[in-house]
């Protein structure tokens, strides 16, 4: 699934009135818009949606009380870096900016930045998928072992790749990419 993709199902279920006001004169470019932005929002609650299961995943098995008083300090220093490292991913995903400035912003999005940042936004999901799947591997690896450690540290590392996409969509937004 691409941008185009879901920037066209969002058209297709536009209610009756919206479609005969995109017969409006200036209506259909603000629609437009509107309708991109509302296709990234979307796409990154999906991202979070996936990051959340990622958390739930953690707190229920990796991080429960039980096997928490059973780790070594650095195991459970792992564990701790992890939750905050994905709690903070989460948050910069919900509170990103839209990929449409709005009229009187002061700073614009163009059109062609619009498609590059749904598109990104696709890719965070794809990378919020793989945090999640790998967050179900490790929850099946003995706690404490030296492959639980390795499976941690690979999803600190996943979640730091995360976390330098979203930095890089901030960059496609403020037009500094080449």
């Amino acid at each position: 699934m691409n941008g185009s993709d879901i920037l066209e199902r969002v058209r297709g279920e536009r209610g009756l009135l919206e479609r005969i006001m995109s017969r409006v004169p200036g209506y259909r470019g603000y629609k437009e818009k509107e309708l991109r932005r509302e296709s990234d929002r979307l796409v990154r609650m999906e991202a979070v949606g996936r990051l959340k299961a990622s958390k739930e995943i953690l707190r229920r098995r990796l991080a429960n009380p039980m096997m928490v008083g059973r780790l070594s300090t650095e195991d459970a220093w792992r564990l701790e870096t992890l939750s905050a490292r994905l709690d903070r991913v989460t948050q910069r995903i919900e509170r990103a900016a839209a990929g449409y400035a709005g009229f009187f912003d002061a700073v614009k999005v163009r059109e062609d930045k619009l498609e590059m940042v749904l598109q990104h936004d696709l890719n965070l999901v794809e990378m919020a998928e793989r945090v999640r799947a790998e967050m179900e591997r490790a929850s099946e690896v003995e706690t404490g072992t030296e492959d639980w450690r390795k499976a941690m540290d690979g999803l600190m590392k996943r979640v730091e790749e995360l976390d330098a996409l979203i930095d890089r969509r901030g960059e496609i937004l403020r037009g500094l990419e080449i």
